[in-house]
């Protein structure tokens, strides 16, 4: 029965099933009540019935002539002492169900919270019953007075009927005193007892919070095996050699962080060996080995695992940088000017700016300037931090800091414009109070400097487009939040500092998934919806909230000029493409202009330029690279963005784009309307 039951399961697992058959587990459970080599006493008579006799008078088992002992019932003194037992036992638990345990947890911190308010109700009750005991001390004099008059002797009728009356209420009043009197003491027992229950429930509820959010661990491992043979093909196919090395993988941390956290990690070894490691003919003239090494180690710290990804490449080339952030600024000479006064640090930083990529033109698998990005923006999203170090020659270190779990039960509550938030503790960096006099202005905008940084101050009501709740006067102490996604920072006015409290945070659903700078909800103790801001996005949503300042309403009610519209020239023969991309761009906003052929195009352009030029490669007359090349190389229209989309794809074909000038080249069999938007946004 045992060994049908190994090979069931076995072919439940190859078939992909992860649930073991009732049958199997039925088998090793009733295994597991016995000694082992003992058989079980159902079966003992039909093995010895179905046993062959042994040659020669050799036992049939253990090779010994001794009886077998007969196994012991299950439960009987012994019993566990005799099975095998091992401490680092494991078992399979599907994700789903941690992820309902989760949400069970979710339940029992609302519970406790409630709990917490009726605590508070009860401190409430016991003040109102003290209350009431001071009233009552204040008339006692007079009710004593009223006894000692109740029990005088007068011959009139009318006082004796008095003093009846004044006998019954003095009654009910003794006995409304011994009834708040026994209230009183209810409440202390229940108080007390209510406290001691939350003290439990709290602790219990603790424990089984950092049960489960271990159950949810798993090793770095997990996701960093197929690295190393993804680094030596990466090398291979661009001309250079390299290896992986992995240090401390063995570190665990949550599951869904393990899945988020995979792709930045690939963004970064990938870049590692694109941009860091050289050729072995350069490594070579540098007296380095002809193999480079990518090194990605992991250590913990406090409640967070810090994550290197390193190589022992060129490090960063400066210069290829600041030409390619020219090249991004190029429609703004204040921005080309300030290009030119970054320091190395600020250069080293802009590698995380979208759209800014070192490489010449835009392909479908790099040149969009993507993928520090996503990074950046992955780190942030999980409420961690990216940073990079490096050295001429010797390499680059990208240091990431992410939390050990997802999951943060405290947040500070907050409120703007007569509304409550709550902005997560892992996200804030700093809470104090500011006066109008602390406010800088830099480029126009609010500022604070905090710890040798210079801040971008904004309003929570105006980060959020709601009305302020009120004017800010220069007398009014400001509470500020810093708040931290990544590397960048943001001083946050809010109208008022709450508290703290553990939340629960919900998800918004399908429909709101996509609001700007929210990232869940959760409950107060009274029962009030709660919005848990997301710090990422309030940063970034802080860059677009124009010029306001803080102690001046009187722009409250100033209308807002709609940015303008972006005018982009398409460039194609097909009318099916034209049609497709001009649908796909006026959904998206901008203003287009069609054209058949280059020539057609030249002549729009002599009229009046647009922001971007979308041309097809193939075309009659003028065909696109002859359309590129003689847009680049007239002074007047040599800085207008042109994509070349086409279904020529070989690299000869992609080779002749970037002679002709053309900032990106997208495959029609490969186009991807989000890819288009992305890149035209980049690019504008």
């Amino acid at each position: 029965e045992t060994l049908d039951a190994i090979r069931l399961v076995q072919a439940m697992f190859e078939s992909g099933s992860s649930t073991p058959p009732a049958q199997a587990l039925q088998a090793l459970s009733t295994l597991a009540t016995f000694k082992p080599g003992a058989p079980p006493a159902e079966a003992r008579t039909t093995l010895a019935a179905d046993r062959p006799a042994p040659v020669g008078g050799t036992p049939a088992l253990g090779g010994t002539s001794s009886p077998i002992e007969p196994a012991r019932e299950a439960g009987t003194p012994g019993a566990a002492a005799d099975l095998p037992f091992s401490g680092d036992e494991t078992i399979r638990i599907n994700a789903r169900r941690l992820d309902d345990l989760m949400t069970d947890l979710g339940e029992l911190l609302v519970s406790k919270i409630n709990a917490e308010q009726r605590q508070l109700q009860f401190l409430r009750a016991q003040e109102l019953t003290a209350n009431r005991r001071k009233s009552r001390a204040s008339v006692r004099q007079a009710y004593n007075r009223l006894a000692h008059y109740g029990h005088a002797r007068d011959g009139s009728e009318a006082v004796r009927h008095t003093v009846k009356d004044i006998q019954r209420v003095m009654k009910y009043l003794e006995e409304d005193w011994q009834r708040w009197h026994e209230l009183d003491t209810l409440l202390s027992t229940v108080a007390r007892t209510s406290a001691d229950d939350l003290l439990h429930m709290s602790l219990t509820i603790d424990g089984l919070e950092q049960s489960i959010k271990r159950a949810r661990l798993l090793p770095l491992s997990t996701i960093t095996g197929p690295f190393g043979r993804m680094i030596r093909d990466l090398a291979q196919a661009s001309g250079k050699e390299a290896v992986l090395q992995m240090v401390g993988t063995e570190i665990e941390l949550d599951k869904h962080l393990l899945e988020r956290v995979k792709d930045p990690l690939i963004h970064l070894l990938r870049n590692a060996v694109d941009h860091g490691i050289e050729t072995p003919a350069e490594r070579s003239a540098h007296g380095k080995p002809a193999s480079g090494t990518v090194t990605l180690k992991a250590t913990p710290l406090d409640r967070a695992v810090v994550i290197q990804v390193s190589d022992d490449g060129a490090g960063l080339n400066l210069s290829a940088i600041r030409e390619a952030a020219r090249r991004h600024s190029r429609t703004s000479a204040a921005a080309s000017q300030a290009v030119e006064q970054l320091d190395e640090a600020e250069l080293a930083d802009l590698i995380f700016t979208p759209g800014l990529s070192t490489h010449a033109i835009v392909t479908s698998t790099s040149g969009r300037g993507v993928g520090l990005d996503v990074v950046r923006r992955n780190i942030e999203a999980l409420n961690g931090r990216i940073a990079v170090e490096w050295a001429v020659g010797r390499g680059t270190t990208f240091t990431l800091t992410v939390p050990l779990a997802l999951v943060s039960s405290r947040g500070l509550l907050v409120r703007a414009s007569a509304e409550t938030f709550t902005i997560p503790l892992g996200a804030i960096e700093g809470v104090q109070r500011i006066t109008a006099q602390q406010i800088i202005s830099v480029g126009g905008r609010d500022a604070l400097a905090w710890q040798g940084r210079t801040l971008l101050l904004v309003h929570l009501a105006d980060v959020l487009n709601l009305p302020r709740a009120q004017a800010l006067t220069t007398q009014q102490h400001l509470p500020v939040v810093i708040i931290a996604a990544a590397e960048r920072r943001l001083a946050l006015v809010v109208d008022e500092l709450v508290g703290e409290q553990e939340i629960v945070s919900r998800g918004l659903g399908k429909q709101l998934v996509r609001v700007g700078g929210i990232m869940g909800a959760s409950v107060t103790a009274s029962g009030e919806a709660l919005l848990i801001l997301n710090a990422a996005d309030l940063i970034k949503l802080a860059t677009g909230v124009g010029p306001r300042s803080l102690v001046d309403s009187s722009s409250a009610d100033s209308p807002v000029e709609p940015a303008p519209r972006h005018h982009i020239l398409i460039v194609d023969d097909s009318i099916t493409t034209r049609s497709l991309e001009k649908n796909i761009l006026e959904a998206a906003g901008y203003d287009v202009q069609l054209a058949v052929d280059g020539l057609e195009a030249l002549s729009l352009l002599a009229n009046g330029l647009p922001d971007l030029v979308i041309s097809d490669v193939s075309m009659p007359r003028l065909d696109g690279l002859g359309l590129a090349q003689r847009i680049k190389s007239n002074e007047r229209t040599r800085h207008l963005p042109v994509i070349l989309v086409t279904s020529l794809d070989s690299p000869e074909d992609k080779a002749r784009g970037i002679e002709v000038g053309a900032d990106a080249y997208i495959v029609k069999s490969g186009f991807d309307q989000n890819n288009l938007l992305e890149t035209i946004k980049q690019l504008i």
